[in-house]
């Protein structure tokens, strides 16, 4: 009797113990869905349902319903489907986008360097030493683009990255395409040019005067700068600051 009595007290602190172990794993779990939905919805980023999806020139767009609002993000090629919950940061919206490969046209649309997804938490932390402005050209394909003339007295982007060294702080002149345009972030416009010399693309900035759109052919006038670090994530390891833009 008296065994079986210690036996019965045994099965119940073994089930006990599990019981309290079920609690605390399910409690770590918990805790673990709040913080990654609290690290979504921080501020500066939207958190919804994915209600459409569709990819265009080496980029996912995706509309998402916030509970309050939709709002449309782009990165680069993402799997999406819809109901798929997400969220992006909107800290570099693109006001009255015209999306020639998609024929449409956006009030909107926040393009980042990735979703942050189930899969892919961390997708849109900028680490030390990449650049927030999504090179969307280079995304299209492995190839130059075709047609574009060095500038007379000028460089083109290859040269400008293989003697940047000796050309940090000095006027530079080049000729490039746009592929990416962003305006009024941190007081100034930025772009992104490329030319037919190279995959590289080379990211310049500007007054917030000067508005290009995607794929115009620009010259454009600037100091070179190397390193050089806007916090929160923007280093630009080349950059023309200040320049002067022209479109030809």
């Amino acid at each position: 009797m008296i065994r079986c009595n210690n036996f019965l007290v045994v099965l119940f602190v073994c089930f006990s113990f599990a019981s309290l172990n079920t609690v605390i794993i399910n409690s770590a779990y918990a805790e673990q869905g709040s913080a990654y939905k609290q690290n979504k919805s921080a501020q500066g980023r939207v958190y919804g349902k994915v209600v459409d999806t569709m990819d265009a020139s080496g980029y996912t767009y995706a509309e998402v319903d916030t509970g309050e609002r939709k709002v449309w993000g782009a990165a680069r090629i993402t799997p999406l489907k819809i109901g798929d919950m997400i969220a992006f940061s909107t800290n570099m919206p693109m006001q009255n986008f015209h999306s020639k490969s998609l024929k449409r046209d956006f009030s909107v649309v926040y393009f980042v360097n990735a979703f942050i997804t189930d899969k892919v938490v961390s997708a849109d932390n900028h680490s030390k030493g990449t650049t927030p402005h999504a090179n969307v050209k280079q995304q299209q394909g492995a190839k130059p683009v075709k047609g574009i003339k060095k500038v007379k007295g000028g460089n083109t982007i290859a040269e400008i990255y293989a003697n940047k060294t000796s050309l940090k702080g000095k006027t530079i002149r080049v000729r490039g395409q746009v592929s990416k345009f962003t305006a009024s972030v941190m007081g100034k416009n930025w772009l992104h040019i490329r030319d037919s010399s190279g995959l590289q693309d080379l990211t310049i900035t500007t007054a917030t005067t000067n508005t290009v759109v995607i794929d115009d052919i620009v010259v454009i006038e600037g100091k070179l700068g190397l390193d050089k670090d806007f916090n929160y994530g923007y280093v630009y390891p080349v950059i023309v600051e200040e320049a002067r833009v022209k479109k030809e």
